[in-house]
């Protein structure tokens, strides 16, 4: 228990709001939230609910002064500090088989009574949990954008975590998991237990997304988190390709500066794979193209 937290006042002081301020936001929630669609790669449309304004001010200080409080399993690499894919990727190098599946619609499927069971277990009492709630969630779900919603789905799914570690400890396994996509590596043992990992998640109250589940065996491809985890960590082949490509078509035109984009992916590129990042860099600076 992190907090002891009794009343919406408390809770005020601690986010840096007055009461006032608090209830003003309580009770026009409707004009904080932004709706925006966006299409699925299965051709559905998503509605997306972005906060902004002064209740997104409000997100981030619950953030900074609840939520980044917690101490995170080693297992959880989204939404986590000096974690990221390739932290979470790096997991599950050189092994006989990749395991990995989606949980279904996260964000909207955590519904607030999850969210409220979350807040009492960092120990605000009623009041302040139904407000912290009321503050962190829309139509019935962890709205997408809001600075707090996926710490919360970490929390939310920590059962989750709790029991696949266990299992892959058991087991000899390794598991992470960035944000919805769980990832499990190991011996060929593994292929006994995709059923029962794919179960446990329903135990929890959650779905697998049936279309990402994926079981990737040694000598073919091994993604996680869109990196490539055969042997090493890297970007896929047509993505480095991409790249070097990129900036050689840069390189010989007229006029030949690199956009920011392309100094992202080259950055980027040399995030996962220091030696060829830095080569493609080199290149460029010595074209006088960049910095």
């Amino acid at each position: 228990m992190l907090f002891k937290i009794l009343t919406k006042r408390a809770l005020a002081k601690l986010v840096g709001v007055t009461p006032r301020e608090l209830d003003h936001i309580l009770g026009r929630l409707q004009y904080y939230y932004r709706p925006k669609t966006r299409r699925k790669p299965d051709g559905k449309v998503r509605t997306l609910y972005v906060p902004h304004g002064k209740l997104k001010e409000i997100q981030k200080s619950i953030k900074a002064e609840i939520l980044d409080k917690v101490s995170w399993a080693s297992t959880i690499h989204g939404g986590v500090r000096r974690r990221s894919i390739l932290t979470n990727a790096r997991a599950h190098v050189g092994r006989a088989v990749v395991f990995a599946m989606d949980v279904k619609d996260c964000f909207p499927s955590i519904a607030p009574e999850r969210v409220l069971r979350i807040f009492k277990s960092l120990g605000f009492e009623d009041e302040a949990s139904d407000v912290l709630t009321i503050l962190t969630t829309w139509k019935f779900q962890l709205p997408q954008g809001a600075p707090t919603s996926t710490a919360l789905a970490n929390l939310a799914l920590a059962p989750i975590d709790s029991r696949i570690s266990g299992l892959a400890a058991d087991q000899g396994f390794s598991y992470t998991r960035y944000v919805d996509d769980i990832t499990v590596s190991g011996g060929w043992r593994l292929l006994k237990f995709r059923r029962l990992l794919v179960r446990i998640v329903e135990y929890e109250g959650f779905c697998v997304k049936p279309s990402k589940i994926e079981t990737m065996h040694m000598g073919q491809r091994q993604v996680v988190t869109k990196l490539v985890v055969n042997g090493k960590v890297n970007l896929p082949r047509e993505k480095r390709n991409g790249i070097r490509s990129d900036l050689l078509a840069v390189l010989s035109g007229t006029p030949a500066d690199i956009t920011p984009s392309m100094l992202g992916r080259l950055h980027w590129l040399k995030y996962v794979n220091p030696a060829l990042g830095q080569r493609l860099i080199e290149r460029a600076k010595l074209a006088g193209k960049t910095k």
